[in-house]
């Protein structure tokens, strides 16, 4: 799934220290592919000190980007 359906992704570890990472705000500065890589290599890094992940998604976007594409698709299909 891209990034910027994310809104943001809390790393609880399990001294109870939560690291919050706004991807919203990340998105105005830095592209989707440098956010992805930094957030696995953070994951795969701190794997032992990690007790949850929490994420946050925009499914207002996701919604309608998922609508448009299936009645992209539709219509092309269905096309007379």
């Amino acid at each position: 799934m891209p990034v910027k359906y994310l809104m943001y992704v809390n790393i609880i570890l399990k001294n109870n220290v939560t690291i919050h990472y706004d991807i919203a705000k990340e998105l105005k500065k830095k592209n989707q592919n440098v956010i992805a890589r930094f957030l696995k290599k953070t994951i795969e890094q701190n794997y032992i000190k990690i007790k949850t992940v929490d994420m946050k998604f925009d499914i207002p976007s996701l919604k309608r980007d998922m609508e448009s594409r299936t009645s992209l698709l539709m219509s092309k299909t269905f096309k007379r």
